[in-house]
């Protein structure tokens, strides 16, 4: 094959096959989303984060009486909240939503009697980052 003269159908071939590839370089670094990276929260009070996520959060588990409150400071306004319950999606409003300095305090509040039956994790997605919060044992 070195030693075939370069035709047009070869030249044609060739300038086809670089454009394919340099298109493709370019569509999968522009489109390029990365996946969703779950991060595990698993005291009742604390900080969590990972050396990789450029996403860090405080949050607080609370009982008091019949209510639960569950508050989390981040560096962005999360995009949803939900309880995971066996598969299934059961999702959750912010009641309250405030600036703090750079960062945002996001509260949660449910009565015993509204809280989802089974409820193990609450989940809080950011732009990349799901952060997944154990509901505290009952002590």
């Amino acid at each position: 094959m070195a030693a075939e003269k370069l035709t047009r159908g070869r030249l044609a071939q060739i300038i086809v096959m670089l454009t394919l590839l340099v298109i493709a370089f370019f569509w999968r670094t522009v489109i390029y989303t990365p996946g969703l990276t779950i991060i595990d929260c698993k005291d009742a009070t604390g900080f969590c984060g990972t050396s990789q996520s450029q996403e860090k959060v405080a949050y607080e588990w609370i009982r008091k009486n019949d209510t639960i409150y569950f508050s989390l400071v981040s560096e962005s306004k999360p995009h949803s909240a939900y309880w995971d319950q066996k598969g299934k999606q059961s999702p959750e409003l912010s009641i309250k939503q405030v600036q703090e300095g750079e960062g945002y305090r996001t509260n949660w509040q449910w009565s015993r009697h509204d809280l989802p039956t089974d409820m193990g994790i609450f989940n809080v997605v950011f732009d990349r980052y799901q952060f997944k919060f154990n509901y505290p044992e009952k002590g």
